[in-house]
């Protein structure tokens, strides 16, 4: 679908299948409205003093050829009070309107959706390309009837304001770059485990790597692992028969090539099982979702190469996948880290800790400025925040604070949650310096603390995104969150 900005002081130039207007609760309309008014020899005026045309938020009046001179469709939709427009209630109104096109099967349109609120116009068209995405996107690669590709194909954003244009242009490619890496996220999340298991996605970002020269991807198989004391990591994947492999990807944008980057680390369970601790039967189709975090890196480090930034990143998949087997680690197994810190496996179902501990302890080689993991790492988080916020915690405040405001800019919502010395004395061991499970009490925020012990020697902030990283039920598959969110963080460095 091709999205474009049009200067324009009408809105039926250039010509478009249909128009869209919006129509506001306040005393007086737009030039446009007024413009589409005299085409049709007052008919509109009538149907909004009416209120055949409504202007409350999100309603719409779809309109056939009522003028021989517009010879268009006409699609009028609310947005309420001028005053009360911004970005959250422009998304409804997209909502609504694009539902409506695909729904009429309209190809092209001229929208006066940019001459609404010009200083909400910046995020709207941010905005634009990730909600027409959602509601377009489509999983089917493993069906035999494809599914229709939507007709829609042009969108004309007029707006009458010349010095936005170039930002304007430039928010709306950012938008789509963030689309497409929601996307792409979202499918790697979605492919089935006899699919994506660690090597797939290591070849998923060698491939990224030879789209982008600005990428450099390495791979690191189970011997090198080993080298690398890395037996947290490795114990996990002993019952698989497919290999684990920690896939990094680095961007160097920066003047500086040797400034300290920014460092995302995403758990990359492709299957998990529970391992010898097995989980039950119902919902356990799910668990290939248990790698959304390393699909999360992944997309993002496509948009970061796409948005060509002018710092340094690198980005690192955790793959890995917890079966039972004769050679799986059990319960009561002590390992030894990376970092040299033992942990009494409790549980061998709390895993996710254990391959990212050992990765969080590899990235200190990079000197990094903050590290952020992404992992679906405990049910806990879910009781807590539902799945409408990913919850948020680490080593430094500013870092948590600015994570969450830029969650709330991106419409990628998080939320803080507590990591203190209370919850610390939960993973105490007996017999090793720490268990890998806390308990049910808190578990979201022992987690946390498991993973603080070894993120001690930078500023380092955890996502939990096992509640927003998918959906269950009839519309089962991956959101791509939080993909936005860290690209917002992103571009704000």
């Amino acid at each position: 679908m091709e999205i474009l900005i049009k200067n324009s002081n009408s809105i039926t130039k250039p010509k478009s299948e249909c128009l869209v207007i919006t129509v506001n609760s306040d005393k007086n309309q737009s030039d446009l409205v007024k413009e589409i008014d005299e085409a049709t020899n007052g008919l509109v005026s009538q149907l909004i003093k009416s209120g055949d045309i409504s202007s409350e938020l999100g309603k719409t009046t779809f309109l056939y050829s009522c003028s021989s001179i517009l010879n268009q469709e006409l699609l009028f939709v609310g947005c309420g009070k001028l005053k009360e427009f911004d970005t959250n209630q422009s998304k409804q109104v997209i909502q609504a309107v694009v539902k409506e096109l695909l729904a009429k099967k309209v190809k092209s349109v001229n929208w006066d959706l940019l001459t609404v609120k010009s200083t909400a116009n910046i995020e709207i068209v941010k905005k634009l390309p990730q909600i027409i995405n959602k509601m377009t996107y489509c999983f089917d690669q493993f069906k035999t009837k494809k599914s229709p590709t939507p007709n829609l194909d042009k969108i004309n954003l007029i707006c009458n304001d010349k010095k936005q244009s170039e930002s304007l242009t430039n928010g709306l490619l950012q938008g789509q770059i963030i689309a497409d890496a929601i996307s792409t996220t979202k499918t790697i999340a979605n492919m089935p485990s006899n699919v994506c298991n660690a090597q797939y996605l290591a070849d998923q970002a060698k491939q990224l790597g030879k789209k982008h020269s600005s990428l450099k991807v390495s791979c690191l198989g189970e011997k090198e692992l080993a080298k690398l004391n890395m037996n947290a990591y490795l114990a996990v994947g002993r019952g698989s028969a497919n290999e684990s492999i920690m896939t990094i990807i680095e961007y160097h944008g920066a003047k500086d090539k040797k400034a300290q980057p920014y460092v995302l680390v995403g758990k990359g369970l492709t299957f998990d099982s529970g391992g010898i601790s097995i989980k039950p039967s119902a919902g356990m189709d799910e668990m290939k979702y248990d790698m959304c975090g390393a699909a999360t890196v992944y997309g993002v480090m496509q948009a970061v190469a796409e948005l060509k930034l002018p710092i340094n990143v690198v980005g690192v998949m955790a793959g890995c996948e917890n079966m039972p087997d004769g050679n799986s680690y059990r319960p009561g197994d002590i390992l030894t880290t990376m970092s040299g810190i033992t942990v009494e496996v409790i549980n061998t179902d709390a895993e996710g800790r254990l391959v990212l501990c050992d990765a969080l302890t590899y990235v200190e080689r990079y000197k990094p400025k903050t590290v952020i993991d992404i992992a679906t790492l405990t049910g806990a988080c879910i009781v807590a925040l539902g799945h409408h916020y990913t919850g948020v915690m680490g080593n430094n405040k500013n870092l948590v604070n600015e994570l969450v405001l830029v969650s709330n800019k991106a419409g990628d919502k998080a939320w803080e949650l507590p990591i203190d010395n209370d919850f610390q004395e939960q993973i105490n061991s007996t017999c090793a310096d720490i268990v890998n499970a806390g308990g049910r009490d808190g578990g979201t925020i022992t987690a946390a603390c498991f993973l603080s012990r070894f993120t001690e020697k930078y500023h380092w902030a955890h996502l939990d995104i096992a509640g927003t990283a998918w959906q269950s039920g009839a519309k089962k598959g991956a959101t791509g969150r939080p993909v936005a969110m860290l690209i917002e963080y992103l571009l704000t460095q």
